[in-house]
């Protein structure tokens, strides 16, 4: 119940904030177009290159699963490695740590909700701009489609945050996690399908983006597909394991981190 209280009223303030001061909607908005819409420009000319089919793909496709990468990074879930790394290198760690409220806890919903705002806004005029533009694969009008996207849009999230997390817990014991933030932060982008659709993706590398976190992360670019339809439940239970393995991986960090700040904070 303490849990529940804490996100509702994280959530409540940060979207009251956003509001009020929509700066970060309006950044994040410009950030979408520029990428993504230059993005299927691009790939609108190479389809029709190609008869507009590549890989037995066609251009609606490929739009909807780029579009669904870059609406998902809306949110900026990767954004709470550096938060980590910055409460521990400034000490606020240690304050934080002898509240009454779990760190982790706290943080990701922080981030969740630092997100959420400008994520809602513009899935749906986006959404509702690239329906009327480009119109909709027939993956997306069956009746399986809206429940498993939302299942596998949570499982990335609470994965991502999993795995993000991780990277910002590495404070503890190395000084500057941008290297390894880097490298983590582009195996998601390359392997989620952020520049290249998944359904484009040579055979092994498809493997190593289906059967590795970075790319189950991401899951939710692999909906508009018609292989969706027969093996949800194969990706949904992907996510799930690699949920189950970092949030323990997470949890025996942050159990050695918290005995670290007692040694060295007293």
């Amino acid at each position: 119940m303490k849990e529940i209280r804490l996100a509702t009223k994280i959530l409540k303030t940060l979207v009251k904030d956003r509001i009020q001061y929509p700066d970060k909607l309006v950044v994040d908005t410009i950030g979408v177009i520029a990428r993504c819409g230059i993005l299927l420009i691009l790939y609108g000319y190479v389809f029709k290159l190609n008869d507009g089919v590549i890989n037995g793909t066609t251009f609606l496709f490929a739009v909807w699963s780029i579009f669904f990468y870059f609406s998902f990074s809306v949110l900026r879930l990767r954004d709470i490695s550096g938060e980590i790394m910055r409460d521990i290198q400034t000490g606020n760690i240690e304050v934080l740590f002898s509240k009454p409220i779990s760190y982790l806890s706290y943080r990701m919903w922080w981030q969740v909700g630092s997100g959420i705002y400008s994520f809602v806004i513009i899935t749906i005029f986006a959404t509702l701009a690239l329906i009327f533009i480009m119109g909709l694969p027939s993956t997306m009008t069956m009746s399986i489609f809206i429940p498993t996207l939302i299942l596998t849009f949570i499982c990335g999230a609470i994965l991502s945050l999993f795995l993000y997390s991780i990277v910002g817990l590495l404070s503890f014991w190395i000084e500057d996690i941008n290297p390894v933030f880097w490298i983590v932060d582009k195996a998601v982008m390359i392997l989620g399908g952020s520049y290249l659709p998944v359904a484009l993706f040579p055979a092994f590398m498809f493997k190593i983006a289906l059967w590795s976190p970075f790319g189950a992360s991401q899951f939710v670019t692999h909906t508009v597909y018609e292989t969706w339809q027969i093996n949800w439940y194969q990706l949904v239970g992907i996510q799930l394991f690699w949920i189950v393995l970092l949030g323990l991986v997470v949890y025996f960090m942050f159990e050695r981190a918290k005995q670290k700040v007692s040694v060295n904070g007293g």
